[in-house]
């Protein structure tokens, strides 16, 4: 399906009703959360709440690839001040 585009209008409450094509081509449901984030003035972008969380999640996995808790600084440093503890007792 290529990109779809109606006009909307936004009443005297701030709401806007997105039309049942444009919902039904982005698959939003009844209940959806969605994000909305404005982009620069007049644009706004909405996004569903559960594909914010994943694409967030790639994100995440992506910046801590390789990453070992235990090649951390501060988990060496309590590792280190428990075992020191550990020690005196």
């Amino acid at each position: 399906m290529g990109t779809m585009s109606e006009v909307v209008s936004v009443d005297d409450k701030g709401r806007l009703v997105l039309p049942k094509k444009i919902r039904q081509q982005a698959r939003i449901g009844r209940g959806t959360k969605l994000v909305a984030r404005a982009d620069g003035i007049g644009r706004v972008e909405l996004t569903d709440l559960t594909v914010f969380a994943t694409l967030a999640q790639g994100i995440g996995a992506k910046k801590l690839a390789g990453w070992k808790e235990d090649d951390h600084e501060a988990t060496r440093y309590l590792l280190g001040s428990m075992k020191a503890e550990n020690e005196t007792r």
